[in-house]
């Protein structure tokens, strides 16, 4: 991605006449706390933080629901920049910030999302072979639909180590075998298969799916 949280504030800063703000240790804070920043002085280190935390998670569910690199990082810059502006409306007693970024996200996908087929110019509908090879592929909601779960299975490899992420990344994302795996990392085969059984376990409990999470070993 090479969108940064100074793309993203360059233009608000510019506007509001934000003055620049020492980045303190954010890191300690909760998302919420990090919210009750984004009015104060301290905004920039707080939004700094919220991107830093999910801005990974934003540019993946961009990614499957606009299905465009370019799309999938202006989604990052529209997202937080509706987060700052919109951030009177978080409610922490309605449900995490999480959640209600994931629908921040969903909206602005959505909007960019019909921006990009008006732009698409109709196929007439006289025109029986061309109508034929129209596009049959999953429509806007029910990708939608379908990116809660990219959405959590994003937020809980985030919660993982670098080690445990690496194998689950390379099997469910990559089709490696824990062979290849092996192979591909160096690290012995043993130990692939305990990070991955111990990976699957930190998933299952995260994202409370019970047996939708099975361990495929080849």
């Amino acid at each position: 991605m090479s969108i940064t949280v100074g793309d993203v504030l360059e233009s608000e800063k510019k506007s509001r006449g934000l003055r620049p703000v020492t980045s303190g240790r954010m890191d300690a804070l909760s998302d919420e706390q990090c919210m009750i920043r984004l009015d104060g002085p301290e905004v920039e280190a707080a939004i700094a933080q919220l991107y830093d935390r999910y801005g990974r998670t934003v540019f993946g569910v961009g990614l499957k629901i606009l299905g465009d690199h370019s799309l999938a990082e202006e989604l990052i810059q529209e997202v937080f920049l509706k987060v700052w502006r919109s951030s009177s409306t978080f409610d922490p007693s309605l449900g995490s910030f999480s959640t209600w970024l994931f629908r921040v996200t969903r909206s602005v996908a959505l909007d960019l999302y019909r921006k990009r087929a008006h732009r698409v110019h109709p196929i007439p509908e006289g025109d029986s072979h061309i109508a034929t090879m129209r596009d049959r592929s999953a429509g806007p909601q029910e990708i939608v639909d379908e990116s809660w779960l990219s959405w959590r299975v994003s937020r809980a490899l985030e919660a993982l180590d670098a080690p445990h992420r690496e194998v689950i990344e390379l099997a469910y994302f990559g089709g490696l075998s824990q062979r290849e795996i092996s192979q591909r990392t160096g690290v012995p085969l043993g130990t692939v298969k305990t990070r991955t059984a111990k990976a699957f376990r930190s998933l299952r409990e995260e994202l409370s799916l019970g047996d939708a999470w099975q361990v495929a070993t080849r």
